[in-house]
């Protein structure tokens, strides 16, 4: 159980992971999770740095979708028409459904492509069951509900503790 839920790596921002490397090694999809992975969870814009980073993304040859739990169609929609990347809202993650509808809209298959986001029992969990290479990134705002941070942030942060001590996943600044 604690394999499916491992992450292949941990990498603070998405702006420090070499996309163009990954691109080289054969990786042509990204399935991006939304809030706390591409914008704050509490922000109603995205900024510039943002936005070119996708495009940069575009521009290497990526085929991008966002998938999100998020249950506001309008959050969702609005990120999907301002970045011009299709996205699924309410997606039920970790639930095959929604990873096996994106592979489907990207054209990829999971071993080429990346599920990247900031929850180890939704993203990361979800982005294994189907065998894709999965990144976990630190979230965009700790500040988040009170119950998350002391229910499930604990639990990941302790996973992410024992995978570090253990040596079966490396921090990347």
């Amino acid at each position: 159980m604690l394999k499916e839920l491992r992450p292949k790596r941990f990498i603070h921002s998405i702006f420090k992971i070499d996309f163009e490397k990954l691109y080289k090694e054969g990786f042509r999809g990204i399935i991006f999770d939304l809030d706390n992975t591409i914008v704050p969870w509490n922000e109603s814009n995205i900024d510039t740095k943002t936005l070119n980073f996708l495009e940069n993304l575009k521009e290497i040859g990526y085929k991008i979708i966002i998938i999100s739990n998020n249950l506001s169609h309008r959050r969702v929609n609005y990120y999907a028409e301002v970045t011009k990347i299709p996205a699924i809202g309410g997606a039920l993650k970790p639930r095959n459904r929604a990873f096996k509808k994106a592979l489907k809209i990207l054209g990829t298959f999971p071993e080429t492509t990346l599920v990247i986001g900031d929850r180890i029992l939704t993203d990361i969990w979800g982005g294994n069951r189907l065998g894709m290479y999965t990144i976990l990134v630190s979230p965009l705002n700790k500040n988040e509900i009170w119950i998350k941070r002391w229910t499930v942030r604990k639990l990941e942060n302790l996973l992410i503790n024992y995978w570090i001590r253990k040596g079966e996943i490396l921090q990347e600044s």
